[in-house]
């Protein structure tokens, strides 16, 4: 295992998950297989109450959602976290027809 650094995604207010998710950390729990127990930055341990967008440091654009306490979110998107490379759950959007 690796961590890796990475950066929240701010500006998500009309961003909803997929159908079939009640939430972005019900998307990241149910893609996991697990309750989120902890916030998953390194060296945090708040309660995780949100499912985070975020993005590698330096790397594509490609968005990730992960489970971080209410005080991490708060922080900058300038703001560089260490996080599990393993922790990090895609963002695959489905298309939804008529």
């Amino acid at each position: 295992m690796r961590f890796i650094e990475v950066k929240l995604i701010k500006d998500i207010s009309n961003d909803i998950p997929p159908k079939g998710y009640l939430s972005w950390l019900d998307y990241w729990e149910k893609k996991k297989g697990i309750k989120a127990k902890e916030c998953e930055f390194l060296l945090c341990v708040g309660e995780p109450v949100i499912g985070a967008k975020i993005v590698k440091v330096n790397r594509s654009n490609r968005e990730y959602i992960l489970p971080i306490c209410s005080h991490c979110n708060l922080q900058s998107e300038d703001k560089i976290f260490e996080a599990w490379e393993c922790d990090l759950v895609p963002v695959i959007m489905m298309k939804e027809t008529d």
